[in-house]
């Protein structure tokens, strides 16, 4: 599976971490995802059906711009 790590500076606060969770959950083709506050990441675990753009894209919908860090494709 896919592995994809995203900055996102405005994760600010718990509820943006929850916010972004949230959206990362509700996307097709996602298997897992983990967000981190403290570092202001998220961790994607897809499958090859999402493009780590696709999930980008998703997350500035929702207001929080992204920067892919890492993608293990």
């Amino acid at each position: 599976m896919p592995e994809s790590i995203f900055e996102i500076a405005q994760l600010l606060t718990q509820d943006d971490a929850d916010a972004v969770m949230f959206e990362l959950q509700d996307l097709p083709c996602v298997n897992q995802a983990e967000v981190d506050l403290v570092k202001r990441q998220a961790w994607v675990s897809h499958t090859n059906m999402i493009s780590p753009e696709d999930i980008a894209a998703a997350l500035e919908d929702a207001g929080y711009g992204s920067k892919l860090l890492a993608n293990d494709a």
